[in-house]
């Protein structure tokens, strides 16, 4: 899950002047209208900050403890009132001043009055809350400090009705509710809410074009964020996020998470409503989500000062979205609502908490360990051909020679001392053993080239045949590891081998029918691989394929490489086993750095490209949207590019700057990809909306990019693209597109893809060095060029996948 934490605002809580006249009913003179608090809005370039260094766990520190709330006698009474001259105590005109009886209308601007007596002989010396709803949607919260006996508070012509609900033709119910948390302990609870119903005439405005229905909308639904235990917490430790013990003595902090599940985002603010046994104590507010973006509120501490808590078990209460103000696909599914007990007294410090046990690296392999060997660009342990020199399998016939190799590897830093054999079967009969006298050197290769003694071995017949070799079955060698001596694969023979094929070309009809999927695969949320579910594997290649071959004239099908689709937990165990082979042939010095390597690519990588068992091998983390997989699949095809087709590049870098620069090609070719399959389709798939929280997106992304460039080389990678084209005096022409047409296009991509493959390695540290001394400068430029691609007034159905925004938006 890709989550975003922002912070949620309290919207409109705005501190009242209460003022009062001495006398029994006197109306406050010269009291100010109340002013809400304008909504905060984020900074477009907040200044990024390191990473906090780690320091040691202090001691537990007592929770602290509120003032004692004195016991309130119910002895005072809040109620709607109607002051001299007033018609109602809670009145809607459209013109200033509370006598008037002006009708309304859209056009006009629409006043709101009302008032609230304190009507007992007793002052209220503390905080209450006012409230006014439109058709039970809160419309302003106010906060009144403390009312004498028999005075009254007023508001006069506050005109702020539009912007705090989406207002509309029609009769509307309008409520004042005095005491909405019920703090104050009143003689009668029952005359607190006064409600009437207003008409407001439509615009005489001419009628604008409809806006097209979408087809495709958003759904808020509560969700847990990443490291949360739930999407709804409370506790009394600050800072935690699992629920925890509370009491009325000590301060609660509540948070709640939820998910934009929709595809589309969300333009509008989002507000949420946070109730305590059915009472109203917070209204918060933030920017809306992105598709498929999840959020954490930040927590919110003030229950026990808007509502009285007693001792016991009561309800908390979170609905999203809960003035309806955006359209969702589904509208029932966004409350979340959990029971919690609250004590008296204070609350022990908090337990401290074991960390998780760090990962440990296997231990050192004291003992060689013979294993079936693999070479690069042999196609397995055992291969057989008709050809010498070959090393790779080919089409067999029953009246030609076959040729067979076999290799054997010490897999371990130990030398094998003692003389070994390998036994070779055929279809499960032993018809050959193979001798090896000399000593194995640590991480040495054994093998057999152009064995031709199978034919005068085996009966070999039409049809298939299994091959199989034991690597040292008489265990003469002492291993480490003596389960991973056996390999076999099956042949087939036939009497006339047909001739082979050539490489694979495709016409643009074929190329189509491979596409004919990316629509319905671009809108699938499911998992492209997950236990008992579907598996569009097919699909994902098939789309790669099309991509791969307009991009680099090849299929992925005349390429030396393996593709795996694993679900999450299978990739992590192929991560495992892949490091296993690095630690057994590596030294203990290095230990570390393979283990922060290994631990590091489980937590963060969703893709990962190696040479292994004889050739390329790309494994997939496919437990995602299938559009995801596919451009997790795209990105690792510009390394496979780079590997075939620039060998003099490298396999991998040895330091961040070749390690940032390898990142910067596949990201390139991963935008190139996905520009030809726009241009071949005709179909727009990396436009989005010119919307607040996609320029929030790009300024979060840039700025984590930027302090953590020297820590992950995918974010070094990014910024690397953008540097290259603006600094670079090679790419003059390249930097002339990108800053007229706001990016590049699919041939120029493609062609600073190929100028990152031919820069030198040897001279990586200063290149990028130099690069990055203009960062600061371009930093700007850079924000303003991606969130020129915004679109305004795009239509919903046109926005883009999610999983694609940083290729549509962050990359040049």
């Amino acid at each position: 899950m890709k989550t975003t934490l922002f912070l949620l605002f309290v919207i409109a809580t705005v501190a009242m002047l209460v003022a009062g006249c001495p006398g029994s009913g006197a109306a406050p003179t010269d009291t100010p209208a109340p002013t809400p608090s304008p909504l905060p809005s984020p900074s477009p370039f907040p200044t990024p900050t390191a990473e906090p260094s780690p320091t040691p766990t202090p001691p537990p520190t007592p929770i602290p403890t509120l003032a004692p709330t004195p016991a309130r006698p119910a002895n005072v009474n809040l109620a709607p009132f109607t002051p001299v001259g007033w018609r109602l105590p809670l009145i809607a005109a459209g013109a200033p001043g509370p006598r008037t009886s002006a009708e309304l209308s859209l056009d006009g601007s629409t006043f709101l009055s009302w008032a609230v007596i304190n009507n007992s002989p007793n002052d209220i010396d503390y905080d209450f809350f006012v409230d006014v709803y439109l058709d039970d949607v809160l419309v302003e919260r106010w906060t009144a400090n403390g009312l004498e006996s028999n005075l009254f508070i007023s508001l006069n012509d506050w005109d702020n009705l539009p912007s705090r609900v989406d207002l509309r033709p029609g009769t509307h119910t309008l409520k004042l509710v005095a005491d909405s948390t019920d703090l104050v302990p009143e003689t009668d609870e029952s005359d607190n809410v006064y409600e009437l119903e207003y008409t407001w005439k439509p615009s005489q405005a001419p009628p604008t074009e409809p806006t097209p229905v979408p087809g495709r909308l958003p759904d808020l639904a509560p969700a847990i964020p990443d490291g949360w235990a739930d999407s709804l917490i409370a506790t009394s430790y600050e800072g935690d996020k699992t629920d925890g013990p509370l009491s009325v003595d000590v301060p609660t902090y509540i948070r709640y998470g939820f998910q934009n599940l929709g595809p589309v985002s969300i333009a509008e603010h989002v507000v949420v409503y946070v109730y305590f046994d059915d009472i109203l104590v917070s209204v918060q507010a933030g920017d809306g989500l992105l598709g498929e973006e999840s959020t954490g509120s930040s927590e919110w501490d003030g229950l026990l000062q808007t509502a009285r808590v007693t001792p016991g078990v009561h309800t908390l209460r979170v609905e999203v979205d809960a003035t309806n103000a955006v359209v969702e696909s589904n509208e029932r599914n966004n409350t979340i609502e959990k029971e919690f007990i609250w004590s008296t007294g204070e609350v022990e410090p908090k337990p401290p908490v074991d960390p998780a046990p760090a990962a440990t690296a296997p231990a050192p392999l004291t003992l060689p360990n013979l294993t079936p060997g693999w070479r690069q660009d042999w196609d397995a342990p055992i291969s057989i051909s008709h050809q010498q020199d070959t090393y790779v399998d080919s089409p067999l016939t029953l009246d030609a020679t076959p040729y067979l190799d076999l290799v054997v590897h010490n897999l371990s830093t130990i030398e094998a001392t003692a003389d070994f054999s390998v036994d070779l079967y055929f279809d499960g009969e032993n018809v050959h053993t193979f001798d090896f006298s000399a000593n194995m050197a640590p991480n040495q290769l054994f093998w057999i080239e152009d064995w031709d003694g199978l034919m005068e071995a085996a009966s070999i017949t039409e049809g298939p045949h299994t091959l199989r070799i034991v690597v040292d079955p008489d265990n003469a060698v002492r291993e480490a590891n003596e389960d991973d001596n056996v390999f076999e694969k099956t042949f087939v023979w036939s009497r006339v081998v047909e001739a082979e094929d050539g490489p694979v070309v495709y016409s643009d009809v074929d190329l189509h029918q491979k596409l004919s999927a990316l629509p319905l695969l671009l809108e699938i949320r499911e998992s492209a691989l997950s236990e008992g579910g579907f598996d569009y594997s097919q699909e994902v290649l098939d789309i790669t394929d099309a991509g791969y071959y307009l991009l680099t004239g090849k299929s992925i099908q005349d390429e030396r490489l393996t593709i795996h689709f694993f679900t999450r937990a299978e990739f992590e165990a192929w991560i495992d086993g892949y490091f296993a082979e690095r630690f057994a042939l590596s030294p203990e010095t290095e230990y570390p750095v393979l283990l922060e390597r290994r631990e590091r690519i489980k937590a963060t990588a969703v893709g990962i490209t190696v040479p292994r068992f004889g050739m390329t091998t790309v494994a997939i983390d496919a437990e995602r949207s299938p559009a995801d997989v596919v451009q997790s699949l795209a990105h690792e095809m510009g390394h496979v590019h780079q590997r075939h087709a620039y060998p003099a590049s490298g396999e991998s870098g040895s330091n961040n700057s070749q390690r940032g620069i390898r990142e910067a090609q596949a990201q390139q070719f991963e935008r190139a990809f996905w520009l030809k399959l726009e241009e071949l389709t005709g179909t727009s798939l990396l436009s989005y909306p010119d919307y607040e929280g996609y320029q929030v997106f790009v300024n979060r992304r840039l700025a984590s990019w930027r302090v953590g460039l020297h820590l992950d080389e995918h974010f070094l990678g990014y910024l690397l693209q953008w540097l290259v084209v603006l600094e670079d005096s090679n790419l003059s022409e390249l930097r002339e597109e990108l800053m007229t047409n706001g990016e590049l296009d699919a041939e120029a991509s493609l062609a600073l893809f190929e100028y990152l493959v031919t820069l030198p390695p040897d001279s990586a540290d200063e290149y990028v060095s130099s690069l990055l001394e203009t960062l600061d400068v371009n930093i700007r430029s850079i924000f303003s060029i991606a969130v020129g691609r915004l679109v305004p007034e795009l239509h919903p159905d046109e926005e883009g996948p999610p999983d694609l925004r940083e290729t549509g938006l962050l990359a040049p």
